[in-house]
Parts: structure tokens; C-alpha cells; sequence
């Protein structure tokens, strides 16, 4: 495929979408909530307060979360104490200002940044160094579509323009089909996630996604309880490694208990080019296109794209990587707490899921008094493929997030992971904590610290290493603290945090204050 082809894909991708926007405007009734957006520390703990008082009763690790189906579980406030009653009121506001419908709703945002954060969190902090945002959003009884404008000074990525947030979406039944630019998160962790996180730019997609969790009427199905499912296929944008590449997310989680949440994911990488290095100096010679089928997607799906073992290395379809999760809560000394991991393969034999990351966590939450309510998680993460809990004598290096296929840049979009935000063959540990007053005023914090990168001595030529966040092992440590406060002008939020780090090998260390102040405006 040359650089002709390339365009003319991308023109006729771009002519899907507009046809999608324009015969969405035909269908018409069906309440059609929008999107709950990843990234708002304060809004997710108050609704996994509601989870875990067994309020909310579907799944809520897949964000974003559909309005829809978590307003239909607000009325009931019965059986609450008091902390879940403030969480279930900032909720239900929250509910009410975002499914106003039939009206233009417009938002504008203002940050400005000293040393852009870059081990993201949930958090959705500022990635340049100055923001200047602006956008509408319309929701209307099957339709719902966001337009939202950034200007970025500084991307790391080039990109000054984006359109990252905005969609288009239509009910369809119990299903939303839409267009999508959202930041998503997959899986329990507040740290991270190992399989899709905000780490990356979002990648623009067509998404179809159950719009309520409600479960099977069926008493053979009906032990799963409520259910999600959503499936993304996506296109990464521009003349990138791997180029014009499609990609595909599933994902399926539930809730069998009320104290319990299962999830399985699953992504893959797979047509466009990849670079193509001679043999002997492993110098780049140019590119080469990828097999690109129904035949090749049928062979993705079953997990036939172990190169030199069930697939020909010509005709290996992609780079996949597919898991599951789970989330326990229950109380010990009638002081809740909640358990919860995450086990992540860079590779299959068959549709099992091999060479594991993982991920563990534990997190309690109550109330202080008249002061407020809080959250406090402790989290380790490890993506090293078959790392030492998971087998003894250590993992195998270079491997999680890498890719022999996609060897340029492996799993990873505009030089940023898809998954985890440590990126591959670190070891760290997260404490955390939220906390919302009396105001409802909310601060948050993070500390983290281990190495990055660890298993990497600096033996390769730095362009070799596809490692984000540090080209050698080296020890990290961060504190971060945010506040975030709603006044009649708006929503300010200010952020100050120490990011440490020393290369191993060499003593150099690297020290940065970050800061970001952000200012935004939403017509209510």
C-alpha cells in the first residue's frame, strides 16, 4: 500500500464517520444518556461508594459509564448513612447537569502548566504545557454529540490541534453506537491500567457499548447479574509506527455478587505498515504492509498470531494483549475495604492468555466526622512479562508492550503506552488517597516510588529502547497533590508535585516541581 492508498483509506474512514453523523440525525425517541468521561478522581469515588453500598448495581470498572444506566439506581436512598448519602447528592447533581436534554451546553477550559505531569493516574491532568479548550455538547433523546477544540502548547506528540473528548452517539436499544475520540480506563486500578488507560491520546474509534447493565432474564444466565460489554474498533491517525494501523477492544465485565466485579479485556494491533530492518546491521530499510483480511481478523480472534508456532511470520495477523480483572469488597472490624487485581497477557497459546503483567490493589473508605469523606488505596504494579510473583527467577524482559510485528513502537500511540502509564518492565508502588469536605471541595494525592524500566542497563543504542518514560532502569519517586474547587465563576484546580529520578547505572539524577493551574467553565 503506498502513500496514495494510505490517504485514500483515511478519506474514506473520514466519510464513514461523516455518514454515521448524518444519518444519525434520522432515527428518533429512546432515552439516550450521555457518557460518564474517565478522569474525575472525586466523581468516581462517590460512585464507588454507591457500588459498594450496593446503590449502584452494575459493573463500573469500564469507563466511561453511561449516565443512563447509573441514574436509574439514584432514587432509592434508603438504608444509607450519612457519607453515602452526600455521595449519592453530589451524584445525583452531577446526573441532573449532565442529562439536561434538547439544549447546546458550553464548556470551555484554561490550564496552564509547568512540567507537564507524566505518570498519569486516573486523573486527567494537562499533557502540554499550556491548554486552551472549547466545546458544546447536545443530548437529546437517542442522540448525544460532544464537539470539543484543544490547543496544546509544547504536545510532546506535535499535535498543537485535537479534537480528543468529543463523539457522536445513537441508541439503539439497549446498545450505544457511536463515534468516539474518549479517554478510556479499563479495570480497577486508580494508578494505572494495563490494558487500556488515559495514558495515550485516545484513539479515534467506532465503539458499540450496552447502554444499561441490567441482567439476563434467563435462569440459565441470570448467576452472571449485570453485565457490560464493549467493543472498539479504532484507526491510529497519521504516518506513525505502526502506520495507519487498525485496533480493536472488547471488553466484558460483571457483577456475579454484590460485593464482587469480574472483567475480561482483550485489544489487538493489527493491518497497516510496519518498518522492515535488515538482518545483519538491523538498520531500517523501509516499510512493509501487513496482511490485512477478513481471513487475517478471523485468525486474530482466535488467538493464531504466535509467529513460528500456529502462524507463518508473514502472515502473523497483529500484536495482541487480552486479561481479566477483579474487584472484592467487604468490611473487616465494620471498616469497609476492597481487593483488587489485575492480570494482564502480552501474549496467547490458543484464547488463553500467556507472559502475564499484574496488577494489585486494596483500598478503604469512610468518613471523617463532619469534615468529610475519604479514600485511601495502596497499589503495585509490575508489567514484566512473567514477573517474579508470577514465576520464579524473574520475568522476561523487553517483552510486555513490545512487539516483533510492530517492532518501531510495539503497544503504544503517539510515543505514549496504551496501557500502563510506568510503560514496560517496571516495578511500583502507589499510595493514594481523596478526599472530599464538607464543601465538597476535593483533594487528592498520590506518592509513588520503584523503578522504571529496571531491566534495561543501558546495553542497546537509546533509539533502540521503546520505553516512554525512561531509556535505562532508573529508581522514581513522586508526590503529587491536587485540589479541585466549584465556584459561581467556575472550576478551579491546582496541582504541585516533585517528580524524582535516578539513573542506576550512571548516579544522574533528575529532579522537576510540577505545577498546573486549570480554570473551567461549563454552561449548566
Amino acid at each position: 500500500m503506498d502513500f496514495q492508498n494510505q490517504k485514500k483509506n483515511s478519506y474514506l474512514f473520514n466519510r464513514i464517520i461523516g455518514k454515521f453523523l448524518v444519518l444519525s440525525f434520522v432515527f428518533s425517541s429512546a432515552q439516550a444518556g450521555p457518557w460518564v468521561d474517565q478522569g474525575s478522581m472525586g466523581l468516581r469515588h462517590d460512585i464507588q461508594i454507591l457500588a459498594d453500598a450496593n446503590l449502584i448495581e452494575g459493573p463500573i470498572t469500564t469507563w466511561p459509564l453511561s449516565w443512563s444506566d447509573l441514574s436509574r439506581n439514584l432514587e432509592d436512598s434508603k438504608n444509607l448513612n450519612s457519607y453515602e448519602l452526600k455521595a449519592l447528592k453530589r451524584v445525583r447533581l452531577a446526573a441532573n447537569r449532565s442529562m439536561r436534554t434538547e439544549r447546546i451546553k458550553l464548556h470551555s477550559r484554561i490550564a496552564v502548566v509547568e512540567n507537564p505531569v507524566e505518570i498519569r493516574n486516573f486523573a486527567n491532568t494537562p499533557r502540554g504545557d499550556s491548554e486552551i479548550g472549547i466545546g458544546a455538547t447536545w443530548t437529546g433523546n437517542r442522540f448525544a454529540y460532544k464537539a470539543q477544540g484543544t490547543w496544546v502548547e509544547d504536545a510532546i506528540d506535535g499535535k498543537e490541534w485535537r479534537a480528543d473528548g468529543s463523539y457522536a452517539g445513537v441508541a439503539l436499544g439497549n446498545w450505544m453506537l457511536a463515534i468516539s475520540m474518549q479517554d478510556r480506563w479499563w479495570g480497577p486500578g486508580w494508578q494505572g491500567s494495563l490494558i487500556l488507560s488515559n495514558n495515550a491520546r485516545p484513539i479515534p474509534s467506532i465503539t458499540f457499548e450496552r447502554n444499561s447493565t441490567e441482567a439476563f432474564k434467563s435462569k440459565w444466565m441470570s448467576w452472571i447479574g449485570p453485565w457490560d460489554f464493549s467493543f472498539l474498533l479504532g484507526r491510529t491517525e497519521g504516518r506513525i509506527e505502526p502506520a495507519n494501523a487498525n485496533f480493536m477492544g472488547m471488553r466484558f465485565n460483571f457483577r456475579p455478587l454484590k460485593n464482587l466485579e469480574i472483567g475480561l479485556s482483550r485489544t489487538a494491533q493489527f493491518c497497516g505498515k510496519v518498518s522492515v530492518f535488515d538482518e545483519d546491521t538491523g538498520d531500517l530499510t523501509g516499510l512493509k504492509k501487513r496482511p490485512c483480511s477478513l481471513s487475517t481478523f478471523w485468525k486474530l480472534l482466535k488467538g493464531q498470531d504466535n509467529s513460528g508456532e500456529n502462524v507463518d511470520p508473514n502472515n502473523e495477523p497483529g500484536n495482541q494483549l487480552a486479561g481479566y480483572d477483579g474487584r472484592w469488597s467487604s468490611n473487616l472490624f465494620e471498616q469497609p475495604i476492597a481487593l483488587y487485581t489485575q492480570w494482564i497477557g502480552e501474549d496467547n497459546n490458543g484464547l488463553l492468555a500467556t507472559s502475564m503483567m499484574g496488577l494489585f490493589g486494596m483500598e478503604t473508605w469512610g468518613s471523617l466526622g463532619n469534615l468529610g469523606t475519604y479514600r485511601a488505596y495502596i497499589e503495585w504494579s509490575d508489567t514484566e512479562c512473567d514477573f517474579n510473583l508470577y514465576r520464579q527467577g524473574g520475568g522476561t524482559e523487553d517483552l510486555c508492550y513490545n512487539n516483533k510485528t510492530f517492532r518501531e513502537k510495539g503497544y503504544r500511540y503517539y510515543d505514549r503506552s496504551i496501557g500502563h502509564t510506568f510503560d514496560n518492565d517496571s516495578s511500583v508502588f502507589s499510595l493514594g488517597g481523596i478526599f472530599i469536605d464538607n464543601k465538597d471541595s476535593i483533594w487528592t494525592a498520590k506518592l509513588n516510588f520503584g523503578n522504571l524500566n529496571r531491566d534495561d542497563e543501558s546495553n542497546r543504542p537509546l533509539e533502540n529502547i521503546r520505553n516512554t518514560v525512561a531509556k535505562e532502569k532508573t529508581k522514581y519517586a513522586e508526590l503529587l497533590i491536587d485540589f479541585t474547587k466549584d465556584t459561581k465563576f467556575g472550576r478551579f484546580r491546582l496541582g504541585t508535585g516533585y517528580d524524582y529520578r535516578k539513573i542506576t547505572r550512571t548516579g544522574e539524577k533528575e529532579k522537576d516541581l510540577e505545577f498546573y493551574l486549570e480554570w473551567t467553565l461549563a454552561q449548566l
